[in-house]
């Protein structure tokens, strides 16, 4: 999700222009009652507005916000939207546009600025825009630091400092914060050289890192470069120095105090001004602030991937230096200001001698130990300190971490929680739980908030929200994890994460788990480089996740990895291994390969039964598992052995409505559906979704799998309102648990689809396959049965439609496909051959059409056997055929068997049945029989009309043919 803090710019500049959300919504052309809350959560991060709405957003920028007339900074504010909405960068037409006034929205607020005759101005007008270029500072004013040249971004944040100074509202003081490292005094630097200028009484710079030099600084203040208080000031005693500046700050003349890591709050409660017109700017790592002390918090995060690469080419203007080469270091260094600029000036000083691909690849070798990151160029000299802090990172981290007293209850409990943290994925929110998950016995929640904040106010870690602890910059880590001496810390977070994960993946928690994944990865490619068990482990619960997610080569590689080394740990025929060749062979069958995938869940099977025997519920998990496989190579016999051997297993260990029991009963009515047993599948796949709904916390993946495999079911039964009940709840759970663009998703939009199609909603139909075809491209792959499978459907809906030149085509794609993955005896392959022969025989190609279809019969015949309702369909196009033929007495017998077998199989109210009653009228027809004729037409007719509705297609051809016959 975007960055709220970097986008708090926009509320700023819209309340700045008196600009409402109603008034927002509709200069970006939104319209209704509620347009208001989608651009209050765009404001917010909480949602990303379209990329169609980007010219209607730059037009609210300029026109609305009456930035047309600050180029600045509206080019600042766009930066911000690339990077976190990202959207494309403003081009030259953007400019043109607004220079032509094509952007213009009518009527927009005037603009709201901060002037001399504004009561609320204390000093020279300044703008609620961003302050100008550095100008001199007022007579007297005591700023050590002058501009820095290599100074790039925080647009967002010059303007809100700009905007508070001026402000007579309480509170008037403003504390830039943030860890170290972060730009805050560069930041301050940068805001005395540009609104410096608006303080006539001047700017005055305190160094707070030794609190017992204030007091001096303070003195300093007052003499003849500076306040010139008195002539002989100079000779006054410290405190009447002090006194008399401290009464000068109190008067009403506006000035600018910049307080510099000031991290005491009695510091600032004691020197502080609490009347006249001084403004102060505070540089700290706290973050919170006592409520007696009148300031505001401004939190200073990491610079945006496009500033880093500005800052970088600062140092770096050569063009022989590449963009790419640049952001390459900027992600190494994760955007942190201070490591930026020692990178930038090591890469200026060897310029020479060091290119920036030979400096990354250093970085990347020892990224806590490189000498650049300790202030240091390539000949071993010092690099420039711009602010006077520390220029070593190491110097920061330590100085931050000098501020804990390991004696105190909250301090240890602080540093036992950061060089855990330390472990984590750096630069990612670590959920509070699962840090403290890391520590045994958990702490007391009150002493673990306090520590976590102690961590927030030594600026070590970068604050969170709700129920993230905040994260670690990924330098600060790398320094951290010297700490952990033992190893202790680094195990501890292993062990808490490998328990959370299992518990996700046994619950296929997905959504919770993306959350973590960062944590996951991290975590296990540390724990890879030792290659023991609990490396093993972790490899393996992440690949289970990755699978879930449609990431099959990564999931595969993990699993690989966690295979070998639980082989070289506990051997070969080990239970541990088992789940990894069990996992082997689902990667396998979820690609499409289900004879690879075969051996591997037999061999898993094979090492649980023997080791574990036939009766423990991980060898009934092996059962299902070869269950699964046996089905999907149409070995349905097989298959139905193994799903009932699993059932009860699991029903004498668990019951008969456990949710174990309940993903057998799915499989076995998925599988009797598959048979064309419709009403012996219809009580298991009733049965599996009954106890999923009556679990309290159900497994939202089984749930939704068993919901769309009963719509699957209706779909197959010709009941189509009901499948659409059932396929659209498991799409609504599918795109919650799994995100709109996963191959389950696909799966059940694809059902929707042929529902649709067989209720003649062609278009709808189109709609939803096509965009079915696009996901399972895009997520498994065009080279998967799976995809195979939607792209003929899509081809049989074309033929429908008319358009055969296009059908040929998906048709024939889609037999190649099934043809060279899953071999020439596969249910899915005949699928493909009966429909290029209806497809020929739409062509008049009968001798084509006859020969597809055959081929059609006889892998039907031995796969699903000659009662089955698809060896019917066979059965009767070829009768069909003959018929067109004018050959119907040879015809006759074919549409008869057809008919015998779906009234057995599907009953009389189905599609099937009355095509099949159709086709008997046509052929008595034919043969003259008139009355019999009649009466399987009118039963076709009244079947079509009842399932199907009066006014679909096939239920049109029936009357057609009812009216040609009599």
């Amino acid at each position: 999700m975007p960055d709220h803090r970097r986008l708090a710019i926009l509320i700023r500049l819209r309340k700045a222009a008196r600009v409402t959300l109603a008034q927002m919504a509709r200069a970006c052309g939104l319209e209704g009652s509620r347009a208001y809350e989608s651009v209050s959560a765009w404001e917010r991060g909480e949602a990303v507005p379209r990329a169609a709405v980007r010219t209607a957003f730059l037009g609210y920028l300029a026109h609305t916000l009456n930035l047309a007339d600050d180029r600045a900074t509206l080019a600042a504010v766009w930066e911000t939207l690339v990077h976190e909405w990202g959207w494309e960068p403003l081009q030259p037409a953007d400019w043109r546009m607004l220079d032509s006034g094509q952007l213009l929205v009518g009527a927009t607020p005037g603009r709201y600025q901060l002037t001399r005759s504004d009561p609320t101005n204390t000093g020279a007008p300044l703008a609620a825009h961003l302050p100008p270029a550095p100008v001199p500072l007022p007579p007297g004013s005591r700023a050590p630091f002058a501009p820095n040249p290599h100074f790039v971004g925080r647009a967002a944040e010059l303007l809100t400092i700009a905007g508070h100074l001026h402000r007579r509202a309480a509170p008037i003081h403003i504390v830039v914060c943030g860890p170290g490292g972060i730009g805050k005094t560069q930041l301050a630097i940068e805001i005395v050289h540009r609104c410096g200028h608006a303080f006539p009484g001047g700017v005055f710079w305190l160094g707070c890192a030794n609190p017992a030099a204030v007091p001096a600084a303070i003195a300093a203040c007052g003499g003849q470069d500076g306040l010139r208080l008195r002539l002989d000031f100079d000779r006054l005693s410290l405190d009447e120095q002090v006194r008399l500046v401290l009464a000068a700050w109190q008067e009403e003349t506006p000035r600018l105090l910049v307080f510099d890591s000031c991290e005491d709050p009695a510091l600032l409660r004691r020197w502080l001004p609490r009347r006249g017109g001084c403004r102060a700017l505070i540089t700290s790592q706290r973050r919170t602030w006592d409520a007696d002390l009148p300031v505001a918090t401004l939190p200073l995060g990491l610079l945006s991937r496009a500033e880093s690469l500005a800052l970088l080419r600062r140092y770096c203007p050569t063009p022989q230096i590449s963009d790419a080469d640049l952001i390459a270091i900027a992600a190494e260094l994760d955007d942190l200001p201070l490591a930026l600029h020692l990178a930038g000036s090591h890469l200026a000083r060897g310029a020479d001698t060091l290119t920036p691909a030979c400096y990354l690849a250093e970085l990347r070798a020892r990224l806590d130990q490189h000498p650049s990151l300790a202030g240091v160029d390539p000949r071993g000299r010092p690099l420039p300190a711009p602010t006077g802090h520390h220029n070593r990172l190491e110097q920061v981290v330590s100085l931050s971490l000098s501020r804990l007293d390991p004696g105190g209850v909250i301090d240890a409990l602080a540093c036992q929680l950061l060089v855990r943290a330390a472990w984590f994925a750096p630069g990612e929110p670590i959920p509070v739980a699962l840090l403290s998950a890391t520590l045994a016995p958990r702490p007391d929640p009150a002493l673990l908030a306090s520590a976590l904040q102690r961590l927030v106010d030594i600026g070590m870690v970068l604050d969170g929200a709700g129920a993230y602890s905040g994260r670690l910059h990924r330098l600060i880590a790398a320094f951290l994890r010297r700490l952990d001496n033992d190893g202790a810390a680094q195990h501890a977070v292993e062990t808490a994460l490998l328990a959370h994960a299992r518990l996700l993946n046994a619950a296929l928690d997905q959504p919770a788990l993306l959350r973590i994944q960062a944590h996951l990865r991290a975590v296990t490619d540390a724990a890879l480089v030792r290659g023991d068990a609990i490396a093993a482990d972790l490899s393996y619960e992440l690949s289970r996740h990755l699978g879930e997610i449609d990431q099959y080569a990564s999931a595969i590689a993990y699993n690989q990895r966690s295979l070998d080394l639980r082989n070289q740990i506990f051997g070969a025929d080990s239970v541990a291994s088992s789940a990894n060749l069990h996992f082997h062979g689902m990667m396998l069958d979820w690609l499409g390969d289900y004879p690879g995938a075969r051996p591997y869940h037999e061999r898993a099977l094979a090492i649980r039964h023997a080791q574990l025997g036939p009766d423990h519920p991980d060898t009934a998990t092996s059962t299902l598992h070869a269950g699964e496989i046996a089905h999907a190579v149409c070995d349905y016999a097989q298959a139905r052995t193994y799903y009932e051997q699993a059932l009860a297993a699991r029903i004498r260990h668990d019951g008969p409505d456990s949710p174990g029991a309940a993903e057998l009963y799915n499989n076995l009515g998925l599988l009797l559906n598959a048979m064309g047993k419709f009403d012996a599948a219809l009580p298991y796949a009733e049965r599996a979704v009954a106890i999923w709904e009556a679990q309290e916390q159900p497994n939202r993946s089984l749930q939704s799998m068993a919901i769309n495999n009963l719509g699957y079911l209706h779909r197959a039964r010709g009941e189509y309102a009901a499948a659409l009940v059932q396929l659209r709840r498991a799409l609504a759970i599918r795109e919650e648990v799994y995100g709109p663009m996963h191959s389950f998703v696909g799966v059940t939009r694809n059902h929707i689809g042929r529902v649709y199609h067989y209720q003649g909603r062609f278009e709808q139909a189109g709609a939803e396959l096509e965009a079915t075809l696009r996901l399972f491209d895009a997520a498994i792959g065009r080279e998967h049965p799976i995809t195979a499978c939607a792209l003929s459907n899509l081809g049989m809906l074309a033929l429908e439609m008319g358009d055969r030149a296009g059908a040929r085509r998906m048709l024939e794609a889609a037999l190649d496909i099934h043809r060279r993955i899953l071999g020439a005896a596969h249910r899915h392959t005949a699928r493909e051959l009966n429909r290029l022969g209806l497809l020929h025989q739409a062509f008049g190609d009968r001798a084509m059409a006859t020969r597809y279809l055959r081929a059609a019969l006889a892998v039907r015949r031995r796969i699903l056997g000659d009662l089955h309702h698809d060896t019917a369909n066979t059965l009767g196009h070829l009768g069909v055929l003959l018929l067109s033929a004018g050959r119907p007495r040879q015809a006759r017998p074919l549409l008869a068997a057809a008919l015998r077998r779906h009234l057995a199989r599907l009953g009389e109210r189905h599609p099937y049945t009355a095509r099949s009653l159709l086709r008997m009228g046509q052929v008595c027809a034919a043969l003259g029989e008139r009355e019999i004729s009649r009466d399987y037409l009118s039963r076709a007719l009244a079947v079509y009309t009842a399932v199907l509705g009066a006014d679909h297609p096939y239920t049109l051809a029936a009357w057609q043919s009812q009216d040609t016959a009599c």
